[in-house]
């Protein structure tokens, strides 16, 4: 009996975790074995788009080498959807079995190759083209992305709150350092926000840094300094006046509260100043 490797593919990880997609792949190759005189002998599942390095294909198709057995995959898109990229596959040393038009020669490999890629590139197309219909509209892009990174954070901050209780008291022995405390936490099998990751020093420093207490923000408002020319001295409130003319501060007829002294002409609320202590050029 002939000896067969599947090579199934989803794009992404919730089709792989879900199995949509994944699961009509594994029974279209299972049916086309079983009616052909096929050993379905091993599978390679990947989880990745196609415009990323399919390491699993490779694998699999290493593997067809090793045991002289025909690669079998679901429907050519599987594969991909580069007609360069094809050609190359089907012109290796690896036998490949399309199950969905298992009769297909090189010849119309190659034409269902281009016609996929070119679906692409339309899919491609229309969807930008569709995003920037909807900005102009006005439509918010991206606004469950925000509402979904807000939950996140808020749960990230809780996560923190709750293992507070435990670095204290690691803290209390003597652990103190991020390195030490990475080494504590992975040593007692605690998880970390993610679950499926090693506590590092980098993860505890973020750890540390989501439970220092929130300083309120304060938003503090300065007068902009226009300059008429850079030999001319700045005065850009009403409070250098006052250091340097004491209680009787210059009165300044425009409402703008910068100065430029070349421009500056007296008028007549300034006749009890002496205006020839203003100094109009820098030392």
């Amino acid at each position: 009996m002939k000896q067969a490797i599947a090579y199934y593919r989803v794009s992404t990880r919730r089709q792989g975790r879900s199995g949509l997609g994944l699961e009509a792949q594994q029974v279209a190759v299972a049916s086309y074995c079983r009616l052909n005189g096929y050993e379905l002998v091993d599978e390679v599942v990947e989880v990745k788009s196609t415009r990323k390095q399919q390491n699993g294909l490779f694998e699999a198709m290493e593997r067809c080498r090793f045991n002289k057995a025909t690669l079998m995959v679901a429907r050519l898109d599987r594969l991909g959807r580069d007609v360069e990229k094809i050609a190359r596959l089907v012109k290796s040393d690896v036998d490949i079995v399309v199950t969905d038009n298992p009769h297909a020669n090189r010849f119309t490999i190659h034409i269902i190759a281009a016609v996929d890629e070119e679906q692409r590139q339309r899919i491609s197309e229309t969807t930008k083209a569709a995003l920037a219909a909807a900005r102009k509209r006005g439509v918010i892009l991206g606004k469950q992305g925000k509402i979904q990174a807000k939950r996140n954070k808020k749960a990230a901050d809780d996560f923190a709150h709750q293992l507070l209780p435990v670095l204290k008291s690691l803290k209390k022995l003597g652990i103190t350092t991020v390195r030490a405390m990475a080494q504590a936490l992975n040593n007692q099998g605690i998880p970390t926000f993610r679950g499926d990751s090693q506590w590092h020093p980098s993860t505890i420093c973020e750890l540390q840094k989501r439970l220092k207490p929130k300083q309120p923000t304060t938003m503090k408002t300065r007068p902009v300094m226009i300059a008429s020319n850079e030999n001319n001295i700045l005065f850009d409130d009403r409070s250098l006046l006052e250091a340097a003319f004491g209680e009787r501060v210059l009165k300044v007829s425009s409402a703008n509260a910068n100065c430029d002294c070349i421009s500056y002409s007296s008028t007549a609320d300034d006749e009890d100043i002496r205006t020839d202590q203003v100094a109009t050029t820098a030392a």
